[in-house]
């Protein structure tokens, strides 16, 4: 090929590639001008108060993060709350100011970031909520570890826990400069000899990776003893990286709506139902570098030197791939006793024919795979004749399945756990599957009854609203965290 054929060639590859940016843009742009609602207030405001790592003047300490923290959520009280321009009218918005959800979203600690101290503590936890959620989401794992005498740590995110719109200019190097901080703040919490976790949750998971991975090559970063990982987002669609693509008109009079794939009524005090591009885009970003890392490390050798992990994972999950946990993850790390725990689907005879095959052809990779470097823990029915839950679980190394009774069955009308549901109990005041009432007395609940109608009846999907929330087998989930705490504070 002559130079001239090849620089032909060249530029008209960058023509198409150009075209096709330019379709998927008009076409995306195109369809959100026509499916989603008029913005609200709290998808355009830029929060100014937020932290960014990018700022020179942006905190180094958790006592500082604590302290712009406190100024972003009287910015938002302010501009948001006690603007009646901004605000919803809505009785059961979040935004609307004195509504039972408001009152849930603003009060206590659900949004924010705090330290739980333990009278005599045997150790720190540093706990890292998922993709606009809140610190709320592993508010039963903290509390579990608080009360067998660890610190806790809940960090709040950059971007979450005010208002949708903070995840358009939100980055991953934002989350990861403040899960820095954080960790720095628990381990001392913690104290020479004394064990350091971190708890990850969805997104909060490949932090903690990549924290940890980090640590092996900083000496300034405390390593943690182990870490604990929800549902974890080790693999996000491909798809993801067309996102760019999507919101290019967004900066376009009119055209706003190009930088959300979602506009909803928020209800949720803890997690955002709006969900812009820039949020799909910035965690496809946080999973390659996460494998990238992986990559580089294991090329070295030295992913020997990660901290223990114990994974819970929904064999059902629909907002990650479940199965990159095991491909991504733990089939790369050496054997040195990190477990992997799989909530199974509900597999009663009457169910098998519902069930997708995705979840059983799933359990049968799972059953018969060769031996593994992890230990894998399946929790499922004993039999497809009864409800009854057991624990089958596969040694590292080894092929035989060792069955325990749990004393645990499946609740009636559930098929299956979920990716909301992993770290949170059925007892929940908020996501319970039976809830119990909030510490202010409120009676506000998502997680019980779904209400039940035509398609189409409401203006978010009826689906949504049956999606589980809560964890019949919580009770598994205490038990590794038992088992841990044994091992790690002798």
């Amino acid at each position: 090929m002559t130079p001239r054929n090849a620089y032909r060639l060249a530029v008209k590859a960058v023509a198409l590639l150009a075209a096709l940016w330019i379709a998927v843009a008009v076409g995306f742009a195109a369809q959100a001008w026509w499916r989603l609602p008029d913005l609200s207030a709290w998808h355009r405001i830029g929060l100014q108060a937020e932290f960014s790592a990018s700022r020179a003047d942006a905190p180094t300490t958790f006592a500082a993060y604590l302290d712009q923290e406190a100024r972003l959520f009287a910015e938002l009280q302010r501009r948001v709350y006690d603007d009646p321009a901004a605000a919803d009218r809505w009785p059961y918005g979040r935004y609307t100011p004195g509504s039972p959800v408001a009152r849930l979203a603003l009060g206590g600690s659900g949004n924010r970031s705090s330290v739980t101290k333990a009278a005599a503590p045997r150790g720190a936890v540093l706990l890292l909520h998922g993709l606009s959620d809140a610190p709320y989401s592993l508010r039963a794992v903290g509390r579990a570890l608080h009360e067998r005498g660890f610190d806790v740590v809940a960090l709040r995110l950059p971007g979450h826990g005010t208002a949708p719109a903070a995840l358009t200019r939100v980055t991953w190097q934002d989350w990861d400069a403040a899960v820095a901080i954080a960790a720095r703040h628990a381990a001392s919490l913690a104290g020479h000899g004394k064990a350091f976790y971190i708890a990850g949750y969805s997104t909060g998971a490949p932090l903690a990776l990549l924290y940890a991975l980090k640590a092996i090559e900083d000496p300034s970063l405390p390593m943690p003893k182990r870490l604990l990982l929800f549902s974890p987002a080790i693999g996000v669609s491909e798809f993801a990286v067309m996102t760019r693509a999507a919101e290019t008109l967004s900066f376009v009079p009119g055209l706003e709506k190009a930088g959300w794939l979602d506009v909803l009524p928020e209800y949720d005090p803890f997690k955002y139902n709006s969900f812009p591009v820039n949020a799909a885009h910035q965690i496809w970003r946080l999973t390659r570098e996460l494998d990238a890392r992986m990559r580089s490390a294991a090329s070295a050798g030295k992913l020997d030197r990660m901290p223990m992990i114990t994974a819970f994972q929904s064999m059902v999950d629909s907002t990650v791939n479940a199965a990159d946990v095991v491909w991504r993850l733990f089939l790369r790390l050496p054997a040195r006793g990190h477990e992997l725990v799989v909530f199974d689907v509900n597999r009663e005879e009457f169910l098998a024919g519902l069930i997708a095959p995705g979840p059983r052809d799933a359990f049968d990779k799972f059953a018969g795979a060769p031996a593994l470097p992890f230990r894998l823990a399946i929790i499922g029915n004993r039999s497809a004749a009864t409800t009854e839950v057991v624990e089958r679980v596969r040694e590292a190394g080894q092929r035989d399945i060792a069955t325990t009774e749990l004393g645990l069955q499946w609740p009636d009308q559930v098929l299956s756990l979920g990716h909301l549901a992993v770290p949170m109990p059925v007892d929940d005041p908020l996501y319970g599957l039976t809830p119990a009432a909030h510490d202010d007395g409120q009676r506000f609940t998502l997680g019980g009854e779904a209400p039940r109608g035509e398609i189409g009846a409401l203006v978010v999907p009826l689906g949504s609203l049956a999606r589980l929330r809560s964890n019949p087998f919580f009770a598994v989930i205490v038990g590794r965290l038992d088992q841990a705490v044994h091992a790690d504070t002798r």
